[in-house]
Parts: structure tokens; C-alpha cells; sequence
């Protein structure tokens, strides 16, 4: 699933989207030897990748995730950051749930 998201003049955007589901990284060749010797899992947790961009502004490449969520605590990427675990909660139209995440960019 892709797409884009233009902000509003105040940089305000909504995106709707299901929630992903953790995913096996593969375990062939020389990462699957280096898995094994270590002992660790292939997993990685649920997350969205996101681009997010303004003109004179740095980019931002990114993932979020889901707290509570399966390898949330041991992603094999070691890549989950405090400050990137979101915490959906019921949408106020009933329908799914909603979060809010904002981004600062800096300047280019």
C-alpha cells in the first residue's frame, strides 16, 4: 500500500490506512546464518514507512509503531525509538481507531 498525502496550509494532513501486520526479514544466506549464530528472531514489528517533506525543509524518512505490539520490544532492526510508538485509540466517529503524530522538519 502507497500513496501521497498533501498537508493543508498549516501542514495538517490525515491518512486512513489499515494497520499493518509484523513481518519475517528472510533467513537465507549469510543474514540467516548471522540470525542463527546470535539466537535471535526475524522478526519485525508492525510499522508504517513514511516520507515526509516541505519545500526548504530536510526530508524525513521514518517508521512508526504500533505500542503493545508484537516485537515492539525486540525488532531485530533494533530500530523502535520511544518517540516513534504510536497509541491509536477509538476513532471519535466510531469507526477504527485514530492517533496523532506531529512532525517537525527542519530547514534546509
Amino acid at each position: 500500500m502507497r500513496g501521497t498525502v498533501i498537508a493543508d496550509g498549516e501542514g495538517n494532513f490525515a491518512v486512513r490506512t489499515i494497520q499493518p501486520a509484523p513481518y519475517q526479514i528472510p533467513t537465507d544466506g549469510a543474514t540467516g546464518k548471522l540470525i542463527d549464530a546470535a539466537g535471535w528472531h526475524a522478526w519485525r514489528p508492525a510499522h508504517l514507512h513514511l516520507k515526509v517533506s516541505a519545500e526548504g525543509h530536510q526530508l524525513i524518512t521514518t517508521q512508526l509503531y504500533f505500542q503493545g505490539g508484537d516485537h515492539v520490544d525486540s525488532d531485530i532492526a533494533s530500530a523502535v525509538k520511544p518517540e516513534l510508538i504510536l497509541a491509536p485509540k477509538p476513532a471519535s466517529s466510531g469507526e477504527g481507531n485514530e492517533v496523532r503524530y506531529d512532525f517537525v522538519l527542519d530547514p534546509a
